[in-house]
C-alpha cells in the first residue's frame, strides 16, 4: 500500500500534469483559432519607379526592423523565461509563396491562407489601414528582390507561455485586434494634409501609440503629445529621435526616427504634425489679449 508521501507526491503529479494540458489546451486552441476574412485583390504596380517608393514604403513601415536587413527573416523574439519564441519568415519567400490577395491580408488583417491567425509580433493592426495603392507599392518593391532560402515564421510557447496566455498575460491574436470590416482612411495623397497626416499616423504611428486595446510599447504616450512640440522640434523628433527638452525616451522611438522615419518626405511629416495639432484645440489669436 502508498504510504501518505507517495499519495500526496502521486496527487500533486497528477494536479501538475492536469494543470499542463489545460495550459497547453487553452493557449493552442485560441492559438490556431480560425477567421473569415475575404482576401481582395490589390494591384501591383510595375516599373522602376514602383519598386523605388515601394522600398520607401518598407522602410518607414518597419519590414527590415522584423524581417531583416535583407528580408530574409529571423529570430525576433526569444525568452525562455517569458516563454515565447517569435521567429519572423523570410519575405523573399513569402511575396511569392502568397497570392498578391493572400499577401495583402496576411498583411492587413493578420489572417494567413488557413484562416489562422499571425501573432502580437505583427503590427497588422496599424497596416490595415494601408491604402491598396500603398499596399501594392511594397508588394512591388518585395517582388523585384531575389528569391533566396530564409527563415520560415514560428511562434511558440514554451509551457511558461501556456500558462502567460491562460492568464492574460500575453497579447491576443493579431486577428482580435483588428476591426476587419472597418473603412480605411483616405491617403488624401493631393488634399487637406491634415487628412493625409492622419492616415500617416494610422498606417505607422499606432504601430506603438495604438489605441486597440493595448499599446505596442509599453509607455508609449499619447500622440496629442505631439502638439506640444514646434514645428521645428517635432522635425527634429522624427528625423534624429531626441524629444521635446532632450529627455530620454524609449529606444523604439529613437530607433524608428533614425531608421525608419528618415524616410518620409519633409511633406509628409509636416501633414502628421499638423494632424497632431488638429488633435488639440488651440487657442485663438484673441485669447490672452488683455
Amino acid at each position: 500500500m502508498l504510504n501518505q508521501i507517495e499519495t500526496a507526491l502521486l496527487v500533486i503529479t497528477g494536479l501538475t500534469l492536469l494543470a499542463l494540458t489545460a495550459a497547453w489546451w487553452t493557449a493552442t486552441s485560441q492559438l490556431n483559432r480560425g477567421y473569415s476574412v475575404a482576401a481582395e485583390p490589390v494591384v501591383v504596380p510595375e516599373g522602376e519607379d514602383a519598386v523605388a517608393e515601394g522600398e520607401r514604403l518598407a522602410n518607414i513601415r518597419g519590414c527590415f526592423w522584423c524581417h531583416g536587413n535583407t528580408l530574409d527573416g529571423g529570430v525576433y523574439f526569444a525568452n525562455a523565461r517569458r516563454g515565447v519564441i517569435a521567429v519572423a519568415p523570410s519575405l523573399r519567400q513569402k511575396i511569392r509563396e502568397y497570392s498578391s490577395a493572400e499577401f495583402a491580408r496576411v498583411v492587413r488583417h493578420g489572417v494567413r491562407p488557413d484562416g489562422t491567425s499571425l501573432q502580437p509580433a505583427m503590427p497588422s493592426f496599424a497596416y490595415f489601414n494601408m491604402s491598396d495603392e500603398d499596399m501594392g507599392l511594397i508588394m512591388s518593391y518585395l517582388a523585384s528582390v531575389p528569391e533566396r532560402e530564409g527563415y520560415q515564421g514560428r511562434f511558440r510557447l514554451l509551457p511558461v507561455g501556456w500558462f502567460r496566455w491562460m492568464g492574460g498575460h500575453l497579447p491576443p491574436n493579431v486577428a482580435e485586434l483588428i476591426e476587419h470590416d472597418a473603412f480605411r482612411p483616405d491617403p488624401a495623397l493631393n488634399g487637406d494634409p491634415v487628412a493625409r497626416g492622419r492616415y500617416l499616423a494610422e498606417s505607422t504611428c499606432t504601430e506603438c501609440h495604438g489605441n486597440n486595446g493595448r499599446l505596442r510599447v509599453p509607455g508609449s504616450p499619447d500622440l496629442h503629445i505631439a502638439a506640444a512640440y514646434t514645428r521645428d522640434q517635432f522635425f527634429e523628433l522624427m528625423r534624429s529621435g531626441v524629444p521635446l527638452g532632450g529627455r530620454a525616451i524609449d529606444y523604439h522611438m529613437v530607433d524608428a526616427s533614425k531608421y525608419r522615419y528618415i524616410h518620409f518626405f519633409d511633406s509628409e511629416v509636416d501633414a502628421l504634425y499638423q494632424y497632431f495639432r488638429s488633435l488639440v484645440p488651440q487657442p485663438s489669436l484673441a485669447e490672452g489679449r488683455p
